[in-house]
């Protein structure tokens, strides 16, 4: 059977498709997201996520890595990447018909060093829950990327992905309460954490001020669940 050409009709709109990146890392015990400060129009000068054009023959994951790293000078490999929702709304982009891929990421430990590239004018770590004024539709892409990081923690294992190799339960519940933005109970989310299986101790403590604490890293069988 001979395939025929997809024929568009006259009045089928021009679609542009892009990706933008939602960059997450823990820094001093706070959640915080990686932003860069547009150089061009639209939005010159306002903090927006990295993003842009997926180039002809590329892969939507390869795209979004190439523009974190390109906009950022990010070079550390992601821990974690994922596309968690298209956004598509009519008129989100004054340059016409957009659509854009969201890639939700999460960085090793530490918020690493950035500087701008490409055409930004600045490459900064801010506040995942309090960041500035974001261009285009950035904010609506920022917080459903929160909503999606929340539920990763109760059907998955993403909290692990923000830390180093080993730690310890009060730094594991810190990642959980920066991301939540709210205190939990100590005794009960030690009880739930130590339930799931998830976790296996390193036989070392961790000596600091205090009594020492016990480490621990992820269980062999423990990967993050896709959803």
């Amino acid at each position: 059977m001979t395939t025929q050409p997809l024929v568009l009709p006259p009045q089928a709109t021009q679609v542009g498709l892009a990706v933008d990146v939602v960059a997450f890392a823990m820094d001093a015990g706070k959640l915080q997201v990686l932003l860069v400060k547009r150089g061009e129009l639209p939005h010159a000068r306002v903090w927006a996520m990295p993003g842009g054009f997926v180039q002809p023959g590329e892969e939507l994951h390869e795209a979004a890595l190439r523009e974190l790293r390109t906009e950022t000078s990010v070079h550390l490999e992601p821990r974690h990447l994922e596309q968690f929702y298209t956004f598509g709304q009519v008129g989100r982009d004054p340059r016409g018909r957009i659509v854009s891929v969201a890639h939700l990421a999460v960085l090793p430990h530490g918020a690493a060093r950035v500087v701008p590239g490409g055409h930004t004018l600045g490459a900064e770590w801010h506040s995942a829950h309090q960041p500035p004024p974001l261009a285009f539709d950035h904010q609506q892409i920022l917080n459903r990327a929160l909503g999606r990081l929340q539920v990763r923690l109760e059907y998955a294992n993403l909290a692990l992905e923000f830390l180093p190799d080993s730690f310890t339960l009060p730094e594991l519940q810190v990642v959980y309460e920066a991301i939540q933005n709210r205190k939990l109970d100590k005794r009960n989310f030690r009880k739930r954490l130590l339930s799931q299986g998830v976790l296996t101790p390193c036989g070392e403590r961790r000596i600091g001020v205090g009594r020492p604490a016990q480490l621990y890293r992820r269980a062999k069988n423990a990967r993050v669940a896709a959803l």
